[in-house]
């Protein structure tokens, strides 16, 4: 058994004890697959909808941004909810939405019905990108919190790397059904795997449940640490007095971690990865490749994804949040410069279809090792535990209002200004994210929550 370390909350004990956390991050994050997935599976759908129902732009713009606005309304409502009836509740109800909306989805007999259905499913995206890295962060011991914090974004990438594969599957056949309706599947293992998961021991201790979250904590945690961690949380908890929720988040101390968790999650979505996302196969399409080579085509995007947020989850506990961060970025400005430039050589158009593929798969790999993941990591770092589901929901909000900026004027722009502009101008804004990164965000790498919290009543928080 590994001996507790001294403020950082220790490492906790190894072999068995440790694999009860290992379960709860991982079947917590199925909420991060049903996030990725029914946002991936739209891209390769919309080719076959516009088949059956004849899109114009606005209504393909509004299939995907449907969800968008759901995942606002689920992101603002659920964080303060959670506050109040825990993040496992809510996660139980997400799961629900989930499901029906996939069902509902892929039964759809009009573009509007389904539409409905896209933003119902949005409420349980927003509800599950507030929420689950909250439950996962809190219940982390602190030497692996980043590193399970991350499975969250590991999970949204598997979504879509499986949406990719299913919109291939049924491409031959020209169906969209399928692959929205499936999604079913995974609401249902996660309204299970959560109803017999605990609630979340700051959040029990934030209720007075002091006894119930020591059962939770032996669980991974030695005696000695699970004492200490009530008593951080307990002295934090004191700290707070009768602050809650959306009122705790006006307290002056906090007021720069607004600025931060909402500054990392718009940037997040202006840097345009879900131009890559939704319109992946539509921007491989308008280099000359086929409706179905298209949707193929992003499947080696996909597995980009994944292979490097499995590498973000190895190193992130080592390397820090914010050189992830700014390496990433850079990655991200190299690759928007090629894609752009591809657009730039209409008489090499049988290269430019695999020059836009590979500089498309050289932005995800840099995002998928930095922004992707560490933003769920980093947001319930920096909010204080009874603040956290109105923090991570607020910063979630605007993440979700930043996506439907991006999906609705992604198209639009490209037909005003041209593809080159489009992305040499994200570029653009990944250089401005990137100063933000380096003079504003602080580095939370190895501190306990309540370390955090402390430093920032104390005004003592340093990048």
């Amino acid at each position: 058994m590994a001996q507790p370390s001294s403020s950082a909350g220790g490492t906790g004990d190894t072999g068995g004890n440790r694999r009860f956390v290992y379960v709860i991050a991982s079947v917590a994050a199925l909420g991060g697959l049903l996030f990725g997935y029914d946002t991936g599976v739209i891209s390769g759908a919309l080719l076959f909808i516009n088949q059956d129902f004849q899109l114009n732009a606005f209504l393909e713009g509004f299939i995907v941004s449907s969800l968008l606005l759901g995942a606002m309304v689920g992101a603002g409502v659920s964080g303060a909810l959670s506050d109040r009836l825990g993040r496992r509740t809510i996660i139980l109800v997400a799961a629900i939405i989930f499901g029906v909306g996939a069902v509902g989805a892929g039964l759809a007999p009009t573009i509007w019905v389904l539409i409905v259905f896209r933003f119902m499913l949005g409420l349980g995206v927003g509800a599950a990108s507030a929420l689950v890295p909250s439950y996962i962060s809190e219940s982390a011991p602190t030497d692996v919190r980043g590193s399970l914090s991350s499975l969250f974004q590991l999970a949204i990438t598997l979504g879509i790397l499986l949406a990719y594969l299913i919109n291939g599957v049924f491409a031959t056949a020209d169906s969209w059904r399928w692959p929205l309706g499936l999604a079913l599947i995974p609401a249902v293992v996660l309204f299970v795997g959560m109803y017999f998961l605990p609630e979340t021991p700051r959040w029990l201790v934030s209720k007075n449940r002091e006894e119930e979250a020591r059962r939770v904590l032996s669980h991974s945690r030695s005696s000695e640490e699970v004492e200490r961690e009530i008593g951080e949380i307990r002295a934090v908890e004191q700290e707070e007095e009768d602050q809650v929720g959306y009122r705790e988040l006006f307290a002056p101390w906090v007021r720069p971690m607004i600025v931060v968790g909402v500054g990392l999650a718009v940037f997040q979505q202006l840097v345009g990865i879900n131009t890559v996302i939704y319109y992946a196969p539509t921007i491989i399409q308008s280099t000359g490749l086929e409706n179905v080579a298209s949707v193929l085509s992003t499947i080696g995007i996909g597995v980009v994804n994944v292979l490097m947020t499995v590498v973000a989850i190895l190193i992130v506990d080592r390397v820090g949040r914010k050189p992830l961060l700014l390496v990433g970025l850079a990655g991200m400005v190299v690759s928007l410069l090629v894609i752009g430039g591809a657009f730039l050589l209409p008489g090499l158009s049988g290269i430019i279809s695999w020059v836009t593929l590979v500089g498309l798969m050289l932005y995800v790999a840099s995002f998928a090792v930095s922004f992707g993941p560490l933003l769920w990591v980093m947001l319930p770092e920096i909010f204080p535990v009874r603040a956290r589901g109105a923090g991570t929901g607020l910063s979630s909000l605007s993440n979700w209002g930043a996506n439907f900026v991006v999906a609705q004027a992604f198209l639009p722009l490209v037909a005003i200004t041209g593809r080159t502009t489009v992305f040499w101008g994200l570029g653009v804004i990944c250089v401005l994210a990137g100063l933000f990164i380096y003079f504003v965000v602080p580095e939370t790498r190895g501190r306990s929550l309540e370390d955090i919290e402390s430093d920032l009543r104390e005004g003592a928080t340093t990048g």
